[in-house]
């Protein structure tokens, strides 16, 4: 396509003008393969200029021909042409076709009908469920209870008919689907009347049985025990049991209409022997005849569940387009759609018009991957039958066509192909592969061309072959593969040898087995510098496993092939991974993770998280935590941590420091799946955080965890991540292969196939002989077998795309192969069995017979040398004229090219449990380098607590790596006790509760409760005050304390607030508060000494109190304020203290608070608070801010004391000199320029 590039750009060999990229459409179907196409042809543009501009000698045919088509004086000027070309590929017209398709319809929106703007969903399923939630309410809920026995037949509920109609619902090309009744209630009213019918006849025949059964019984097994039933069709050995069925059946159990037609008089008379014909007569009573009315009315019966699916598609396709027109959403397909429907609609002529001005050549790459739609729009654009301009290049290989999963079509090609007779070009040379590998695969397809009655892709016929094989010439490559210093075949087959077939459960762990087995030795051997790639100069690459690809059909094969990998120590990737990360065993984990950090105080979710096999506690751990009470606390403790991390943070930041606490990282990083499993938990914690955003509560987000994994969910973004793929051997399905290439490529697993049938196919798809899509919903024996050759002949095709991915070896691995309990070897439904020409009903033994018929033709092989030497005759299966190195005994000189033996044919390789011991490579490292800049290492993330607490109990400048979750203000850790005054009395009341940090968080979270459901809703409600009181407090240590809390609480709610007010939080409305409301200021290297000194100087009198140790504030004041309330225009901040001052109401006087104030720096807290506020009030009311008319102080309430005299209330007002300080040097003024 470069190279066709090129020339268009230059008008080479074209009538018309040159071309700029503005002019060229080039479509291709994915994002990746837009960005390599763009950078391949900008790089074959600059070479070609370079060339022109004999800049460049290199030995390229293309260049030389093109160049010399043109007169040496036109040089530069092809040159410049080609430069500006290159220059402009950012702007060339390469794109997806469905980015193309959407860019059609908003350039010419009058024309083709569109919006301007419309919004593209990527995953519609949600809209999808949507509409057939619709249906079913409007169409099945008004159904009577016989009608909804013919909905059950189908689906039993809305998931499982979208599971059904989905499928088909986007078949909008597919014939056979058309709802063909008056309307469905009609046909519901007839399947009611034919199953009234139906029960009528079954309740007829069932009374004449009851009525005799035991003469018909008798006569029965008479007819049995004396041989006058045929054996094949009555067998005696179980002609007893089915006369109990059929007893059952007459007492009211259900019987398939099959079985009971053996015991109407039809069969029965039928089946007698030729010497009891006589018999006859004995069956022809009213009992066999009621079984034969009733099997012959149930050959009428009406598929409701065809009908029901016909209308249900019509209906949901329409109500799902409305839909989407309604919201301006369009899906991918819709992109297509839209643009097809405005190409034949009342403004197509215009509309193709000016596209085509617009791009006068079009080249579509991949295009065997074309489905119908897109074909049309082309063929709408550049019809086939006009040979001017404009043009349509169509380029891809058929042989390559795979995706009839996703709408590719190779009959959309074939169509292509006859309307376009007489303009066919084809590419002959193979430039991936050594010429050794491509002669094994011709010789692979020729055999199966030639000798197969259908052709190598099953495709000939009587008068035609549209899909023939023609074998292709290899450009080779410059490097050898050895295998033990000794040049390898390039097609290696291993055949399971058996006498009887093989289950398929079986060869897919033998060869697993094998496939492991093989690389563990050539992994060794390269260790030694054995094995790997030889070079012109004579030099080994050893091989590494990045340079083996193991190419399987599903998911199944991949996690076998791990498995199998991984017993043997060998790392693996999965590169076709497309299940989603939900349906990973982390998720599962998280969810219990969550749980638990939503309610960090039930032990039961707590021990549950701890015991998941992602965090891989040890039994032993875990039993310790039932005896060490002090452990176990700290976990408690810890949970309780995270779950005000989320709370404050997020999700997000929470998951990672659990992570980071437990070490799962470094655990993980220890075992083989390791990396998958960390990457599941990374990705996993970023889409929790993503849905956060719109989910309200820690509730939310766990039923949203929870549904996701129950249900089918697999958007593009819940795709499983690849965790890395850094030298690790490659698992790829060959799907996702096509286009790519491996130095080796193991087919481990190339037996395999899915016949068409079962319950995996609800329905058929199939081509007509006008290669029309059709969908068969009645599943007939006929259209099966014709779908069923369909998928054989893709299955060809994969097995061509599979065999072309190597450079140099590939490894295939062949049994006589069973489904189920088959007595014979299937192989012939496979690819590679019809290339054998395996039969039905071949012996499994004659394998290699089939086998040895690929290498007749190739007993001997052709060695060429780089330097000159003449050929050299070798055999296929061993190297007897090769020496150790692999240069040939020849007086000549040189290496071996890579073409050195095609096809060997081996028995199943020797299964090895060694585990693969990579060698250690002798690192010689350079000194490290030492950074010479200047990194400013004290930028950290400060609060009350850090400033507040003694030098001794923490560094004087945080480490930068520990960043904002080690210094984030720990909102109740400050709540530690005084120490009890002497001579005080035994504690009683609430100075009897638990003392210490947990009691203050858990009193903290009580208020914040209060605060969601709002204070005046839980002043009134008793007894929800109870209910979030056990649910806190429900440690056995709260046991004989609950009714104090529940007593105190109202007694909190209830008490002023201020000192000569009666507002309190029982009378504040929700509109009139904010709880734990957070604040960041931002802070240029502020000396907190200076700080201490102003509060000292402006608080309590400038009593004394701890200093502050010095320190500078550089980076950033976090802080998180438990309430600011409204009254009458002042704004004021609270603080709830749960510290016990001392065993008795007397510790709660004015002085024992002014203590506990000073002694905690709760001043320094109160002022900071306020400084936030004040900070907040000026940028919201701006010039209408006064501190003194709306600032009304701060509150702080010993809860302990609320029932003392001074109701364990402090509160004051800071002048705004102290205020307007602070916010200067936190804005980086100094004191002078405040003075001044």
């Amino acid at each position: 396509m470069a190279a066709l590039y090129v020339r268009l750009i230059l008008g080479h060999g074209w009538q018309q003008q040159a071309l700029l990229p503005a002019d060229i459409l080039v479509v291709t179907f994915t994002d990746a393969a837009t960005k390599e196409l763009r950078e391949r042809i900008r790089a074959r543009l600059t070479q070609a200029a370079a060339y022109f501009r004999e800049k460049l000698d290199v030995n390229d045919a293309f260049l030389l021909r093109l160049r010399a088509d043109y007169p040496a004086e036109q040089w530069p000027a092809c040159a410049y042409r080609l430069e500006l070309a290159a220059n402009w590929m950012d702007e060339a017209a390469i794109y997806t076709i469905h980015g193309w398709s959407n860019r059609m319809l908003q350039q010419h929106a009058f024309d083709s009908g569109s919006l301007f703007k419309q919004e593209v969903d990527t995953d519609d399923q949600e809209l999808l469920n949507q509409v057939v939630r619709d249906y079913w309410r409007q169409f099945f809920y008004p159904l009577s209870a016989t009608a909804c026995l013919a909905v059950y037949q189908l689906a039993s509920s809305p998931e499982q008919l979208t599971k059904i109609i989905k499928p088909l619902l986007f078949e909008t090309e597919a014939q056979g689907l058309a709802f063909t009744e008056n309307n469905l209630a009609q046909a519901f009213g007839d399947w009611e009347h034919w199953q009234t019918q139906r029960m009528a006849l079954e309740n007829q025949a069932r009374q004449r049985w009851t009525d005799n059964l035991t003469s018909l019984h008798d006569l029965l097994t008479e007819a049995s025990e004396k041989g006058w039933l045929n054996g094949n069709q009555y067998r005696k050995a179980s002609f007893s049991l089915k006369l109990q069925e059929l007893a059952a059946w007459a007492s009211g159990d259900s019987l398939e209409l099959d079985a009971l037609a053996k015991f109407g008089q039809q069969k029965l008379q039928a089946g007698l022997t030729k010497t009891h014909q006589d018999k006859a007569a004995q069956f022809a009573t009213a009992a066999f005849q009621a079984i034969d009315a009733l099997v012959e009315h149930g050959s009428t019966e009406i598929n409701i569940a065809d009908i029901i699916t016909r209308h249900a598609i019509q209906w949901m396709r329409q109500g799902y387009d409305n839909e989407k027109q309604r919201i301006a959403r369009m899906t991918f397909d819709d992109m297509l759609n839209r643009l097809d429907q405005a190409l034949q609609g009342k403004n197509a002529d215009q509309l193709a018009a000016t596209i085509v001005k617009q791009y006068p050549i079009a080249l579509i790459d991949e295009f065997q991957d074309t489905d119908p739609v897109q074909y049309r729009i082309f063929a709408r654009l550049y019809p086939a039958n006009e040979e001017h301009n404009p043009a349509c290049f169509m380029i891809g290989d058929p042989k390559q066509a795979i995706y009839s999963f996703r709408g590719g079509d190779i009959f959309t090609y074939l169509k292509a192909h006859q309307a376009t007779q007489g303009r066919h070009y084809t590419l002959n040379t193979n430039f991936r592969s050594t010429q050794a590998l491509v002669q094994a695969v011709n010789q692979v397809f020729k055999q199966a061309e030639t000798q197969q009655a259908a052709g190598a892709f099953c495709f000939k016929n009587a008068h035609d072959n549209p899909l023939p094989f023609h074998a292709v010439d290899a450009k080779g490559r410059n490097e050898i593969w050895l295998d033990t210093l000794q040049p390898a075949a390039a097609l290696t087959i291993w055949q399971m040898s058996s006498d009887s077939p093989i289950g398929m459960p079986d060869y897919r762990r033998q060869m697993a087995d094998a496939t492991a087995s093989e690389i563990v030795r050539l992994l060794q051997s390269a260790d030694q510098k054995h094995t790997g790639f030889q070079n012109p100069s004579g030099d080994i690459r050893p091989l590494q496993p990045a340079d083996i690809a193991i190419l399987v059909r599903s998911s199944n094969e991949a996690k076998a092939m791990r498995a199998a990998l991984a017993s043997r120590n060998l790392r693996s990737v999965y590169l076709s991974e497309r299940e989603s990360i939900f349906a990973s065993p982390e998720a599962a984990d998280l969810l219990i993770w969550l749980n638990a950090l939503a309610a960090p105080r039930d032990e039961r979710k707590v021990r549950a998280a701890l015991s998941t096999s992602t965090l891989g506690w040890s039994h032993a751990q875990l039993r310790q935590l039932t005896w060490d009470e002090p452990a176990w606390e700290q976990q408690l403790e810890r949970f309780i941590s995270y779950q005000q991390r989320w709370q404050r943070d997020g999700i997000l930041p929470t998951l990672r420091q659990l992570m980071s606490d437990y070490a799962l990282p470094a655990r993980l990083k220890l075992a083989l799946d390791g990396e998958r499993r960390l990457t599941n938990l990374l990705h996993l914690a970023e889409l929790l955080q993503k849905a956060s955003s719109h989910l309200e509560g820690e509730p939310a987000l766990i039923r949203y965890l929870a549904e996701t994994i129950a249900s089918d969910q697999n958007a593009e973004e819940s795709v499983i991540r690849l965790e890395s793929d850094a030298n690790l051997i490659k698992i790829v399905t060959i799907h996702k292969s096509k286009g790519l290439e491996y130095p080796l490529v193991f087919l481990p697993f190339i037996c395999s196939f899915r016949e068409v049938g079962g319950r995996n196919n609800p329905y058929y798809r199939y081509h007509d002989t006008d290669f029309n899509l059709s969908i068969d919903l009645s599943k007939s024996d006929q259209i099966k077998a014709i779908s069923d050759k369909e998928r054989l002949q893709e299955d060809l095709r994969l097995l061509y795309v599979a065999l072309t991915r190597a450079q140099f070896a590939c490894w295939l691995g062949i049994a006589p192969i069973k489904i189920g309990n088959s007595k014979q070897s299937q192989l012939e439904k496979s690819a590679i069995g019809y290339i054998l020409g395996w039969q039905a009903g071949t012996a499994s033994s004659e394998l290699t017979n089939q086998l040895n018929q690929l290498t007749r033709p190739l007993n001997t092989v052709r060695l060429y040398a780089l330097q000159g030497a003449e050929p050299v005759e070798g055999h296929a299966a061993g190297f007897d004229k090769l020496s150790p190195n692999g240069i040939p005994k020849t007086n000549r000189t040189g290496l071996i090219k890579a073409d050195c033996a095609a096809i060997v044919i081996t028995n199943f390789p020797e299964i090895s449990e060694s585990l693969y011991q990579p060698a250690q490579l002798a690192l010689s490292l350079d000194a490290a380098r030492v950074s010479t800049a200047r990194i400013s290492d004290n930028w950290w993330i400060a609060s009350y607590s850090a400033l507040s607490t003694d030098e001794s109990t923490r560094s004087s400048i945080p480490e930068p790596a520990t960043e904002a979750e080690n210094f984030s203000e720990d909102k109740h850790g400050d709540e530690t006790d005084l120490k009890p005054l002497p001579a005080t009395p035994v504690a009683t009341g609430i100075h009897a509760l638990p003392r210490g940090a947990d009691p203050g968080v858990l009193v903290h979270e009580l208020f914040e409760q209060c605060a969601q459901h709002g204070f005046q809703i839980i002043a009134t409600q008793p007894d929800t005050v109870q209910t979030l009181i056990a649910k806190l407090f429900k440690h056995p240590r709260w046991d004989t304390h609950r009714d104090t809390l529940q007593d105190y609480l109202q007694h909190w709610l209830g008490m002023p607030l201020l000192q000569n007010s009666p507002i309190s939080l029982a009378r504040l409305s929700t509109g009139q508060y904010q709880a734990e409301m957070e604040f960041l200021l931002g802070a240029d290297k502020v000396d907190v000494q200076l700080i201490d000194e102003l509060v000292c100087q402006h608080t309590f009198g400038g009593h004394a109190r701890p200093r502050l140790q010095p320190k500078q504030i550089n980076g950033l004041l976090k802080g998180f304020i438990d309430l600011v309330f409204m009254h009458e225009g002042q704004y004021f901040v609270v603080d709830y203290k749960f510290n016990a001052l001392g065993n008795h109401d007397d510790s709660y006087q004015p002085d024992h608070l002014r203590r506990a104030m000073l002694d905690k720096r709760y001043d320094l807290q109160a002022v900071l608070y306020l400084l936030a506020l004040h900070r907040l009030l000026k940028s919201r009311l701006g010039d209408n801010y006064d501190y003194d008319q709306h600032i009304g102080g701060f509150v702080y309430l010993f809860l302990r004391g609320a029932k003392t005299a001074t109701a364990g209330r402090v509160s004051n007002k800071p002048p705004l000199i102290l205020i307007e300080s602070l916010d200067a040097l936190f804005n980086g003024q100094s004191l002078q320029s405040i003075a001044a």
